[in-house]
């Protein structure tokens, strides 16, 4: 009886044991390894410009253009890098690339660019209206690039600002006794006359140039006549800017303590007024006046760097004497807004991107 008893009792040891063992096993296989959800990123709206590679001489190369999905915006950034704007001459687009330090065109069309200038320290730079010349201001003063001779000029230290006529005329000014304008070409400087204007501003018109100070009247230089320089309008305006055919001139000027904005043909008549102001640089003149008008208009902080945001674009027609606003939601401040094909496209300084505004 006794004998049994163990026995039974082994028994029970080993069945318990063989229990234990294979709850162990199973609990075991249950704690596998678990699943990590890892969130996903979004994929960035901006458009990123192709990684450009070095090319040599003027061999035209590919770039990439806005072709994203349809976005629900009135705008997009037509690149993801920042480039300085030049000029836009619709479907070329004239920048600077500070990574690369050039300046070149990209073609909006055949999706091409091509690099034209290779800089450093460069502040500013224009176009002239035929694309043969570009005026560049860098940390040393003024330099030419004739594009036609594939020539370029280091100026003298005493140019103070330039004008195309299309010819290239300066004004020079050395503080003291030198105040005159000067043709140059070839490397060579020509006086054209004396000018008792110290701080002019230039603006184009078909027979001859407008000349100007901040908040002065405005002084007409004919060509045909450049020993005389007559009053075209008396008064104070701030700002001066011509159209592509060079026959109307919009103007910015304060009244009663108004600021304001007009528009005159070259007999002085007034075509359209406007009760705004902004600074010229915010604006392009070819068939259509395009204006960014900021918030609160500050005339000279503009040009003093001073943050600043637009509310609207003013679109003008001529022709019918028509305009259109454009009303923007996010913060802007617009360099030059131009309407192409595509819609308005503007550099925006706060960002030092290419935006296109889409129009219904």
């Amino acid at each position: 009886m006794k004998k049994r008893i163990i026995i039974l009792v082994i028994v029970l040891i080993i069945i318990i044991s063989l229990v234990i063992v294979g709850y162990l096993k199973n609990r075991k296989r249950e704690k596998g390894p678990g699943v990590i959800e890892v969130p996903q990123k979004e994929v960035p709206n901006p458009i990123p410009i192709t990684e450009e590679k070095q090319i040599t001489g003027t061999t035209t190369q590919p770039i990439a253009v806005p072709t994203s999905t349809p976005s629900t915006k009135s705008y997009q950034a037509l690149f993801q890098q920042s480039f300085f704007y030049i000029d836009l001459d619709y479907p070329l687009l004239y920048v600077y690339d500070p990574q690369n330090q050039i300046i070149k065109y990209l073609n909006l069309e055949d999706e091409t660019y091509k690099e034209i200038l290779k800089i450093t320290d460069i502040k500013n730079a224009w176009l002239s209206d035929d694309k043969t010349k570009i005026m560049v201001l860098t940390n040393e003063g003024f330099t030419l690039a004739d594009l036609k001779t594939d020539s370029i000029y280091n100026l003298s230290p005493f140019v103070e600002n330039f004008i195309f006529t299309p010819e290239t005329w300066l004004y020079l000014n050395n503080k003291k006794k030198i105040s005159y304008l000067a043709k140059f070409k070839n490397g060579k400087t020509t006086k054209i006359r004396d000018l008792g204007i110290l701080n002019p501003e230039f603006a184009i018109l078909k027979n001859g140039v407008l000349i100007y100070e901040k908040n002065s009247p405005i002084f007409l230089l004919e060509f045909k006549n450049t020993s005389t320089l007559k009053i075209f309008l008396d008064g104070q305006y701030f700002d001066v800017l011509t159209n592509k055919n060079k026959d109307l001139i919009f103007l910015v000027f304060e009244e009663n303590n108004t600021w304001q904005s007009k528009i005159i043909d070259l007999n002085k008549k007034t075509k359209y007024s406007f009760s705004w102001a902004t600074n010229k640089e915010k604006c392009s003149f070819d068939e259509v006046l395009v204006c960014a008008l900021p918030t609160n208009f500050d005339p000279e902080g503009w040009s003093m760097l001073n943050p600043g945001y637009d509310k609207k674009i003013i679109i003008y027609n001529p022709k019918n004497d028509t305009v259109k606003e454009v009303n923007l939601e996010e913060k802007f401040d617009l360099v030059k807004p131009k309407l192409t094909p595509l819609g308005i496209i503007a550099w925006d300084r706060l960002s030092a991107k290419f935006y296109l505004i889409k129009l219904d």
